[in-house]
């Protein structure tokens, strides 16, 4: 990808971060570019911004994005610049006309030479299209490699291109398809997240657009059941609607594509639905996933006594381990899923995430041929996190520093874990078992060792680490 966007995209994100001036020497040591090179970014990007945005550079000051709550997003900037790179349109060049081009025209219409078009080939096919397993041919170029990951790509590339607004297919009539996902989440009694139907419009005008030049995908019906599953009737309805109006046969493994896509899209049971969880808990009782999940949540339980096991929480993990089968049955997209959450999940919710790892290690014992992975721990991280439920503790802190001090720790503390935790600093005569219990503490915080049988005793640093207040958390666990 150009790299000149790259180094825009980057620019624009971190002076978004903050409504601060940024200095010059902090820009360069953040992307590793110099003072020229900033000021010659801030001069083409400031060409791609609406009125509402303007980018000041002081060389006193440094650099400073003025932008409003209510203006444009510095992501809707980053997706109009995006659609002007070379590689958003060799890219788009090569999905709408399919083996069309010789290398001499496509480079006519890229305006440039044929050398440097195979050269930027070269290093996309090395680079940008690598973990995909693509790569474009020379002579005739052209996209080759699994139709999957094709489709995959041009999903991915399209919703970053248009993430807000704007529709790239010509031919395709965006309020159509749009209609069309309506009518699912009327049968289904669901409603899909924003981000997510818009997303589906982009995936199935790329199938329409894939099958009409007569690219078509294969998947197994014997690896998932998919006559069984709950978006199979609505989404085949929905496929005799496309076969009307664009006058294509879709073959059944196109059905199952889009009803793995779906499935696996982010949706929700609208407010007063006649669908409630229990129910949809108990339709499921009689598929393979059934095993599967208990098997899960007597693992988790042992880990998390407290989690709220209500039957929305329940239906979340019946939904988890469906998608989970979905993603098994077509193998491409278990190679291609990935989270932008990871490594935030991993390194702020590192704790759960890990025991999660545990978990998932113990149920794959049970189920060695289901294949899971970071993404899909991500997912369950977030899931689990956002369910477990913290019980109402009180806390005795005891800070061998002055009492200003243990009241700025407790504060800390306090900011970190919640309402949950009541934390008393008050001065006692000695810290024995008889004199916690009088005042009903539940356990105790420390930053050195102290002696008691009655409650826990949690052991911190002067300033409580990420490790420390993880063990805090955990005592309102149990």
């Amino acid at each position: 990808m150009d790299k000149e966007f790259k180094l825009a995209s980057q620019l624009l994100t971190l002076l978004d971060t903050e409504q601060r001036w940024f200095t010059l020497a902090e820009v360069e040591k953040k992307l590793g570019i110099s003072d020229k090179t900033i000021r010659k970014i801030v001069e083409e990007i400031s060409k791609h911004l609406p009125p509402a945005l303007t980018i000041e550079v002081s060389r006193g000051k440094g650099i400073f994005l003025q932008r409003d709550g209510r203006s444009n997003t510095v992501n809707e900037v980053i997706s109009i610049m995006f659609r002007q790179t070379i590689f958003y349109r060799l890219m788009n060049l090569l999905f709408t006309n399919v083996g069309r081009f010789s290398v001499e025209e496509l480079a006519e219409a890229m305006f440039m030479s044929s050398s440097s078009l195979k050269k930027l080939i070269a290093q996309l096919n090395n680079n940008d299209l690598k973990p995909y397993n693509l790569r474009i041919t020379y002579s005739s170029p052209t996209i080759k490699g699994n139709e999957i990951n094709i489709r995959y790509f041009y999903w991915k590339l399209y919703c970053d291109a248009y993430e807000f607004t704007g529709w790239p297919f010509a031919k395709i009539n965006y309020t159509f398809i749009n209609q069309l996902i309506t009518n699912i989440e009327n049968e289904e009694n669901i409603v899909y997240f924003i981000n997510s139907k818009r997303s589906l419009s982009f995936l199935v005008a790329i199938v329409l657009e894939r099958v009409i030049k007569g690219k078509c995908i294969k998947i197994s019906e014997k690896d998932f059941p998919w006559e069984q599953g709950v978006f199979y009737l609505p989404v085949t309805n929905f496929a005799k609607r496309l076969e009307q109006t664009f006058s294509i046969e879709l073959p059944k493994s196109e059905i199952y594509f889009m009803q793995s896509m779906f499935s696996l899209s982010q949706y929700n049971y609208y407010d007063g639905s006649e669908t409630a969880p229990i129910k949809e808990v108990e339709l499921r009782k009689n598929k393979e996933v059934y095993q599967m999940v208990n098997r899960f949540l007597t693992l988790l339980v042992k880990v998390y006594p407290n989690i709220d096991m209500k039957e929305r929480f329940i239906l979340e993990i019946y939904e988890f381990f469906d998608k989970l089968l979905i993603d098994n049955a077509i193998p491409e997209l278990l190679l291609v899923s990935k989270s932008n959450l990871t490594t935030y999940v991993q390194k702020e919710c590192q704790k759960i995430n890990q025991e999660l790892q545990t978990c998932m290690q113990k149920w794959n014992t049970a189920y060695p041929s289901v294949l899971y992975n970071d993404f899909h721990l991500t997912k369950l991280t977030l899931l689990v996190s956002s369910s477990l439920r913290y019980k109402s503790k009180k806390a005795f802190l005891v800070i061998g520093e002055e009492f200003s001090i243990r009241h700025y720790i407790a504060n800390l503390i306090k900011k970190e874990i919640g309402d949950q935790l009541i934390i008393n600093t008050s001065i006692m005569k000695g810290l024995t078992d008889e004199i916690v219990q009088q005042h009903n503490i539940d356990f105790v915080i420390s930053n050195f060792p102290v002696a008691l049988k009655t409650v826990p005793v949690v052991i911190i640093s002067t300033i409580p680490s990420k490790r420390d207040l993880d063990n805090i958390r955990k005592e309102l666990l149990l």
